[in-house]
């Protein structure tokens, strides 16, 4: 009885893991994830891709609110962060036509900063078989493939574990800035983010930089840099998708802090490069109550950061 039990319930995992394969594929890798939960959305006007610092700070909810104030025809658009802890330059060029199968996207806004530029590759795993596997555990290996709990496995492990109930409950809800449970929570059972609160737009003007500064002298590896963001901002544009760039704030006490003193010649390059506006917010003097660590926003950090990037994109991306 206890076999035939098991047996039943091995039977009907099996099933649920076969029926949701892309999500559970999608579990093991933190880029993979957020795309399948922007996959789910019926809806995305536009999109936030950064590290950390992105997905921390920028809520696309108060963005739309932000569009609405500002100009009230873009105030209906709804967008998505896509960004992600550890993100990199190398995992954007890996992962941007993943998106620009959105037919409706209008607007993107890339994260540069020095993580963004620095951090290794995450790649996904490899599925790949071992070729040199003695012959019965090579059809062994081979049978177990077929059985999609075996296949996906390393789903139910680690931090894979905890991406599957935005994956497979709350992902419609979500803004993609949850990082936590209870916010995805929140987020499913419809509680919006409170509204920004004594926003006052002289504290968040970013630095703009359009591509009209003297070319810039950079070393090889910076060059390369400029250009790579470039050629992404290009695979966008040419699907008729708007683009911009933005440095997200900074708390004081942040250091080492390139965005501030050497990343600007970058800042300036890819302005020009791409032909799209860099928004500097990391040289802002903020107070410290907007962040929740020197380089990462809280809530209040969050909702001020993103008042002020629906501000700055209804006036580079307004439709009229």
């Amino acid at each position: 009885m206890f076999v035939a039990g098991m047996l039943v319930l091995g039977v009907c995992v099996e099933m649920w893991v076969r029926n949701n394969e892309l999500l559970f594929e999608s579990a093991t890798h933190r880029a993979l994830a957020k795309a399948a939960i922007c996959d789910r959305h019926p809806r995305v006007d536009f999109l936030l891709f950064g590290t950390s610092r992105t997905q921390d700070g920028v809520s696309p909810n108060l963005i739309s609110r932000a569009l609405a104030e500002a100009d009230s025809e873009m105030g209906s658009q709804r967008g998505y962060n896509a960004a992600f802890t550890s993100s990199s330059i190398d995992a954007l060029e890996a992962i941007a036509d993943r998106f620009l199968v959105r037919r409706e996207l209008k607007w993107v806004v890339f994260e540069i900063s020095d993580p963004q530029n620095s951090n290794p590759p995450t790649p996904w795993n490899n599925t790949g078989r071992d070729s040199e596997s003695p012959a019965l555990e090579a059809r062994l290996v081979r049978f177990l493939e077929h059985v999609r709990f075996v296949r996906h496995r390393a789903a139910f492990v680690s931090d894979n574990l905890a991406r599957l109930p935005a994956l497979l409950v709350f992902a419609p809800a979500l803004g993609g800035w949850e990082v936590k449970g209870s916010d995805q929570l929140a987020s499913w059972l419809g509680h919006a983010e409170a509204a920004v609160e004594g926003f006052r737009t002289a504290e968040w003007q970013p630095r703009i930089f359009r591509g009209e500064d003297p070319t810039a002298s950079l070393n090889a590896e910076v060059s390369a840099l400029a250009d790579r963001y470039a050629a992404i901002a290009r695979r966008y544009r040419n699907r008729g998708v708007r683009v911009a760039f933005a440095s997200p704030p900074l708390g004081q006490d942040w250091t080492p802090a390139p965005e501030r003193n050497e990343l600007k010649s970058l800042f300036a390059e890819v302005a020009r490069r791409s032909g799209c506006e860099v928004w500097d917010y990391s040289s802002l003097v903020l107070a410290p109550g907007y962040f929740r660590n020197p380089s990462h926003l809280g809530r209040v950090g969050r909702a001020h950061y993103s008042h002020a990037l629906g501000h700055e994109a209804a006036r580079l991306f307004r439709i009229h």
